[in-house]
C-alpha cells in the first residue's frame, strides 16, 4: 500500500479529477422528482403573463395624481381569477377584483377591500389615498421571458417540479443516472437470506451502499459476492468495469494475504490515484481510474467494515457521483459547534457518527454518538452526520471550538 494521504487531499483528488457529465435523457414530469436537471430551466414567457392583482379589492385608474381618501366611485364590473373584466376601465370608475385576477385595461392600481366601504353596493368609497402601481404585480416583474431560472445540475425537488409544471414542461431533460457497480468480497460473507455460521457474516454492506447510491441520484447494480480467489474476483471486477460508470468494491484492499482487490485492479488497467487515507475509519481506501473507449471508469476500493464503507462513501464516493450528475458538492462540509461529547483521541483524523440538534443557545450543534468499533453494523443508527475530529484531539480542547461536520448526502446550513 502506498503512503496514506490526508482526507483533504483525497477529497481534492476526487473533486478535481477530470469527469464528463453523464448524458441527458428525457423523462415524464411525474418521474422527474429526485433527478438532476440536464438543461437550463428557462422561462418561455414573462411572469406574471399580464398585470395581476395582489389583493382582493377594487381596480381603479389613479393616473399621475393620487386619488384622495373619501372619493366615491361607481362599480362597473368585476375581474375574477378565471373571468377577467371585459373592456377597459375608465377614469372615475372602479371594478371589483380578486387576488391573482387580471388588472383591467386602463386600471393602474388596486385598493384593498379593507380600505374601502366594501363589496356590498354598486358604488365604493375609498378610505385611503390611492397611487398608481399599488398592489399590482406588473407583467414580467417576477420573471422575464427567456430568463434562466435554474442551471443544469440542480436536483429536482418538489419546488422544481412545481416550477416545471407552471412552465408547461411535461418532458424533463435530466442527467442519466450514473451506473454504480458494487462488488462485495470475502469467503466469510454470505447472502442476507442465508443464516451465517459463527465464522461468517451476512453481506449487508452492498445493500447499504446501493441505498446510498440511490439517495444521491445514481443507479446501483449489486454484482454479488466475489471470492477470495483471483480468477473469480477478476471476472466480477471485469464485469463491473465494462458495464458501469463507477465500480465500488467492499473489502480486500488492505495488507492481508487474501486482500487481492488492489493487485487485480492493476492487472485490469486501473491506474491508482491514491491508496490509503489518514482517516479512522477508512484507512485502506483505494481510488483509481481506467480510461476506456466509452469514457473513464472510476474505481473505489472501500474497507469491509460497515462503518468504514458507509462513511467513506459519504465523504468520497458521493461527491464524485454528484459531479457526474452536474452538481457541485463543495458545500457538503461545514463548521459547527460541538455539543457535550466524549471521545478517545486518535493519531488519525476521526470521522465520528454524530447527530445534529440545537444547543442550549439555540444554535445548530453536533453531538457525538457513543464510541463503537468500526465493525459494529448498528453504530450508524445513532446519528445523521459525521464530525471530523483532528488527530490527537481531546474533549477539553474542542468542547468550545467549531468542528467540521459532514452530512449524509444533505447540504449543511
Amino acid at each position: 500500500m502506498a503512503e496514506a494521504i490526508s482526507l483533504a487531499a483525497a477529497r481534492a483528488a476526487v473533486l478535481t479529477c477530470p469527469v464528463e457529465r453523464a448524458p441527458v435523457e428525457r423523462v415524464p414530469l411525474a418521474a422527474a422528482l429526485g433527478r438532476y436537471l440536464g438543461e437550463p430551466l428557462v422561462a418561455d414567457g414573462p411572469w406574471p403573463a399580464t398585470d395581476r392583482s395582489a389583493m382582493d379589492g377594487f381596480a381603479v385608474c389613479a393616473g399621475s395624481a393620487a386619488i384622495p381618501a373619501g372619493t366615491h366611485l361607481p362599480v362597473v364590473g368585476e375581474s375574477l381569477a378565471g373571468k377577467p373584466f371585459a373592456g377597459a376601465l375608465q377614469p372615475g370608475q372602479a371594478s371589483r377584483i380578486m387576488t391573482g385576477a387580471v388588472v383591467p385595461a386602463g386600471a393602474d392600481a388596486v385598493v384593498p377591500v379593507e380600505q374601502t366601504s366594501g363589496f356590498a353596493s354598486d358604488a365604493v368609497e375609498l378610505r385611503a389615498d390611492v397611487v398608481a402601481g399599488q398592489n399590482v404585480r406588473p407583467m414580467g416583474s417576477e420573471v422575464a421571458a427567456g430568463q434562466q431560472l435554474l442551471a443544469p445540475g440542480r436536483r429536482i425537488d418538489a419546488a422544481v417540479v412545481g416550477a416545471l409544471a407552471v412552465l408547461g414542461v411535461t418532458e424533463v431533460a435530466v442527467v442519466r443516472r450514473p451506473v454504480v457497480a458494487i462488488v462485495a468480497t470475502g469467503d466469510e460473507v454470505v447472502p442476507v437470506e442465508q443464516a451465517p455460521l459463527p465464522h461468517q457474516v451476512r453481506e449487508s454492506n452492498s445493500w447499504a451502499l446501493a441505498a446510498q447510491v440511490t439517495e444521491c441520484g445514481g443507479q446501483a447494480v449489486r454484482l454479488g459476492i466475489a471470492p477470495d480467489e483471483h480468477d473469480g474476483l477478476r471476472a466480477m471486477l471485469e464485469r463491473g468495469l465494462a458495464d458501469a460508470d463507477v465500480l465500488v468494491t467492499i473489502g480486500g484492499v488492505s495488507k492481508g494475504t487474501h486482500d487481492l482487490v488492489h493487485g487485480t485492479l492493476q492487472e485490469l488497467g486501473v491506474a491508482e490515484v491514491f491508496h490509503g487515507i489518514q482517516l479512522k475509519p477508512g484507512k485502506p481506501t483505494f481510488f483509481g481510474r481506467r480510461e476506456a473507449g466509452g469514457g473513464a471508469r472510476f474505481v473505489f476500493g472501500l474497507p469491509g467494515n460497515p462503518a468504514s464503507s458507509f462513511t467513506v462513501f459519504d465523504l468520497l464516493v458521493r461527491p464524485l457521483l454528484r459531479r457526474l450528475l452536474g452538481d457541485q458538492p463543495e458545500t457538503e462540509l461545514a463548521e459547527l459547534p460541538l455539543g457535550a461529547s466524549a471521545w478517545k483521541p486518535n493519531s488519525r483524523l476521526q470521522a465520528v457518527v454524530a447527530r445534529l440538534g440545537r444547543g442550549d443557545d439555540g444554535r445548530l450543534a453536533a453531538a457525538l454518538a457513543p464510541p463503537t468499533p468500526s465493525g459494529d453494523p448498528f453504530s450508524l443508527l445513532a446519528g445523521d452526520s459525521y464530525v471530523l475530529l483532528p488527530p490527537g484531539a481531546r474533549s477539553d480542547e474542542l468542547a468550545a471550538a467549531p468542528v467540521v461536520v459532514g452530512g449524509r448526502g444533505a447540504q449543511l446550513p
